[in-house]
């Protein structure tokens, strides 16, 4: 076993991270169980990350609530500085959300745990920037706290702090991202309540509102999408849960209830309003919202729009190479410029020209349509590869396109359609 400054013993150990390690230990002075928070000692020597821990101290220190962890003590001295804390032996809110779905007043219990200690953190001006499941804990008597106040950051912060790390990397957990997070902008206490609609749709579906197997993207698709409803997974959930949920979830900050709102709500103090309702009250101007929030509003779903094209297209470029083929089987001499036939032209000579020159008027229709329908979908591609090869289709099949236009035009300067179609009367 090991004492700190004689007075913490430490007993075992509760949880690793790539930072510190957090400790059971046994106060000796005061002869009780507290959580001991310790920095590695090859992290220690970052002295932002030293600024970052007693900042965590510091604003934990003054945040007096039963919803959210109590910091006992904190002493900096190296090798390894360290926080002491309440224990909270009941583990994370994770355990809860590996059993979702669960029962709407099961997470609106926890829901209204989480938004007090988030509304008093608020009320303090300090917003928490890293919500989520493993950040809330459940202490000895069973009461649900808020913890880790890591990246926690006073309101009143200055203009020069942002979000973004020294290597350019985003702080937080892309899962819970608000969008404002994702998009590297300014971060409010209304990216807190972003957070807490995640783990709500999460305790009360079992699925994040956006999922996937990259982390980032996951917290990227934030900025230009909606979530699908939660009772798309959870038929049950009463319509008012789900228009709080979404009221959270809404991508421009000013839209999202506070914090303190959320609690009354779900302490039955104030009614939840229907969905339309409640974004009614939330409703601002749009030149109030972030422009990187709504440039890429997702585009409405029609039948047929995105594959509709491309059928057509694909069946027209059939239908144009059988019909060209069908001519050069009959006897059509194709060259680089245009059409050689024997002469005098005979009817059948002057049936497979016409059909030369119709099917390539039909493909290039065809090759027109594909154009349009890659570069129509390039933008909707949420995977880098696919996007890529959409825009490397429309360059193709414009070219094709170009190619073809000039070749038809110049087989019907060689021949003369009205050639043609007379020995056809």
């Amino acid at each position: 076993m090991t004492d700190l400054g004689g007075r913490y013993r430490l007993e075992s150990s509760l949880g690793r991270g790539g930072t510190g390690e957090v400790f059971r230990a046994r106060d000796l002075r005061l002869d009780r169980v507290v959580a001991v928070k310790m920095l590695h000692p090859w992290v220690a020597t970052d002295e932002e990350a030293r600024r970052r821990f007693q900042r965590e101290a510091t604003t934990l220190a003054q945040l007096r609530h039963p919803n959210i962890v109590q910091v006992l003590d904190f002493d900096e001295a190296l090798p390894a500085p360290f926080l002491v804390q309440e224990h909270c032996g009941g583990g994370t809110l994770v355990r809860r959300v590996q059993d979702a779905p669960l029962p709407w007043p099961e997470v609106a219990e926890l829901g209204l745990a989480m938004a007090r200690g988030i509304a008093h953190a608020h009320s303090a001006g300090v917003t928490h920037r890293d919500l989520k499941p493993g950040n809330v804990l459940f202490g000895d008597d069973g009461q649900l706290r808020v913890a880790d106040f890591g990246l926690a950051d006073v309101l009143r912060r200055s203009a020069e702090e942002t979000d973004i790390t020294d290597d350019g990397s985003l702080v937080g957990s892309p899962e819970y991202w608000a969008p404002e997070q994702a998009a590297g902008l300014d971060v409010t206490e209304r990216a807190d309540m972003y957070a807490l609609g995640c783990i709500l749709y999460e305790l009360a579906t079992g699925s994040l509102p956006f999922e996937g197997s990259d982390r980032m993207e996951v917290g990227m698709r934030r900025m230009h999408e909606d979530p699908p409803p939660p009772s798309a997974f959870a038929p049950d959930l009463p319509p008012e849960a789900e228009a709080l949920i979404l009221s959270l979830l809404q991508r421009a900050p000013e839209r999202r209830p506070r914090a303190e709102d959320v609690a009354r709500m779900l302490a039955g103090d104030v009614p939840i309003l229907p969905e339309d309702d409640a974004r009614a009250t939330t409703r601002i101007a749009m030149e109030d919202v972030p422009p990187t929030l709504l440039a890429p509003e997702p585009e409405q779903e029609r039948p047929g729009v995105r594959t509709g094209a491309l059928r057509v297209g694909v069946i027209l470029l059939a239908f144009g190479v059988l019909l060209a083929g069908i001519g050069v089987a009959a006897g059509v001499q194709l060259t680089r410029s245009g059409i050689e036939v024997a002469k005098p032209i005979g009817r059948t000579d002057a049936a497979a020209g016409l059909a030369v020159l119709g099917g390539a008027a039909v493909i290039c229709l065809a090759l027109a349509l594909l154009a349009l329908w890659a570069t129509r979908n390039r933008g909707r591609a949420r995977r880098r590869l696919f996007c890529n090869t959409l825009g490397f289709l429309a360059v193709v099949t414009a070219g094709l396109t170009t190619g073809t236009i000039v070749w038809t035009a110049n087989a019907w300067l060689t021949v003369g359609v009205s050639a043609l179609w007379g020995r056809l009367q």
